[in-house]
Formats: structure tokens, C-alpha cells, sequence
């Protein structure tokens, strides 16, 4: 009866000790990931455009009526709420060291409203690709916690027939933009080569910007895309 009560005890050691022996291990150097998560884009900005007013020839012996100046009106930007795809590779040169090369894909719809008027949507997808710096705060557990940093392209985009491309507020194709980010995570060692990652970065660029021909002014400033996400990671030699 005394060696059956200790098994189980015994049990919950191995369990123990075998995550933490795989966690002693060098590190794999290179590995793959994949992510989902959310992107939370910050609430754009506002800008407005001169609207001129007709004014019909009234003139009369006294002279001429004078026209009315044109007017300002304020246009407001937003960003949807949606969901984020993440994937990327990471090589890890030390075993608190790696630099990592992502790729990121969120459907946000960017719309804008001019006062007084519904909102019209623009480009409703934002690409992003970004090198990041890895650093490892520990490295020999089952939690691995990390910080990162890097740099990257932000791109926003849309159909050729979205009301506010027809419309002439916006291209279709917003260009690059240089983009940074910063974040923090921790990867789950559930296995040598298999991991589970959580983490949260801050992507951080410009505003959409609208087109020439609009007019609108005062669009500018930066552009936070808060995106927590959870994934897989499979990690190889």
C-alpha cells in the first residue's frame, strides 16, 4: 500500500521535471509562426475642405451684389475593429537573441465624413511588413517572456469602386509608409519543438492620407494599430 501511494506523487515529478529538462536544451535556431488576433486601430483624425458657393451675376445700377466666401467643412476619419493575421520566422543567433521578418494582413475599413454627410468607406485592408529585434528575458524555462522592436512598411488599400475612391477623397492605393513597432510576449514550451506565443505590439505609422484632388487638409498625424494575438510555433534546428 506504501508504494502505491507513492506513484502518484512520482508521477507529478516526471511531469515536472520532463518540460523543464526540454527547457535546459539549447534553443532551437530557427522557427516559424503563426497568429491571429485583433487589430484595434486608433480613431484617425479630422481635416476639413473649401467649399465654394455659386454665385449668380446680380448686379444692378448701385453696383454689384458681392459673393458669399467659401465655406469650411470638417471631415472626420475612423478605422474598424477587426481581426489580424500574423506570420513570420524568427532565427535566433544566442539564446536571448533573434531577429525576426513578419508579415501582418487586417481588413480595417477606413472611412471618411464630411459634416453633415454619411460616412464613406475607403481602403478596408492594411499589409505590413516588419524586422524586428527579439530579446529573450529568460531562456531556459517553460515560460520564455520577451521584448521586441522593430521596423517595417505599412501599406493601405482598397477596391477601385469604394464610394470614397469614386468619390475622389481617397486613392485606391495609399503608397508605403514607414512603420515601427514595439510589443512584449512570452512563449508556452509545451514541447522542444512546439510552442504556444501570446504577446501584444503597438504598430505605429502615418494617417491614410486623402487624395490631391479632394482638397482636404489637416489629415495628418500618427496612426496606432493595438494588436494582441495568439498563435502557434513550430521551431526546428
Amino acid at each position: 500500500m506504501r508504494s502505491i501511494r507513492i506513484i502518484p506523487p512520482l508521477i507529478l515529478l516526471l511531469l515536472l521535471a520532463v518540460p523543464w529538462a526540454c527547457a535546459q536544451d539549447p534553443p532551437p535556431r530557427l522557427e516559424v509562426f503563426l497568429e491571429g488576433g485583433g487589430s484595434f486601430l486608433n480613431n484617425g483624425g479630422s481635416g476639413s475642405y473649401l467649399v465654394g458657393v455659386a454665385c449668380p451675376a446680380l448686379c444692378t445700377p448701385a453696383g454689384c451684389v458681392p459673393c458669399p466666401p467659401a465655406s469650411s467643412v470638417t471631415v472626420t476619419s475612423s478605422f474598424s475593429k477587426t481581426a489580424r493575421l500574423f506570420a513570420g520566422a524568427r532565427l535566433r543567433f544566442t539564446r536571448h537573441d533573434a531577429l525576426e521578418a513578419s508579415y501582418s494582413y487586417s481588413p480595417n475599413v477606413f472611412s471618411l465624413q464630411p459634416a453633415g454627410l454619411p460616412a464613406v468607406s475607403g481602403y478596408n485592408r492594411v499589409d505590413l511588413i516588419s524586422f524586428n529585434y527579439v530579446r529573450y528575458l529568460w531562456a531556459k524555462t517553460f515560460v520564455q517572456p520577451f521584448v521586441t522592436g522593430g521596423l517595417g512598411v505599412n501599406r493601405f488599400s482598397g477596391p477601385s469602386n469604394a464610394p470614397a475612391v469614386l468619390s475622389g477623397l481617397v486613392n485606391a492605393d495609399n503608397g508605403s509608409q514607414f512603420a515601427w513597432n514595439y510589443g512584449a510576449g512570452a512563449d508556452l514550451v509545451l514541447q522542444r519543438h512546439f510552442a504556444l506565443r501570446l504577446e501584444l505590439r503597438d504598430y505605429i505609422t502615418g494617417q491614410p492620407k486623402p487624395s490631391s484632388v479632394s482638397g482636404i487638409t489637416g489629415l495628418t498625424g500618427t496612426s496606432h494599430n493595438i494588436v494582441p494575438s495568439a498563435g502557434l510555433v513550430f521551431r526546428f534546428k
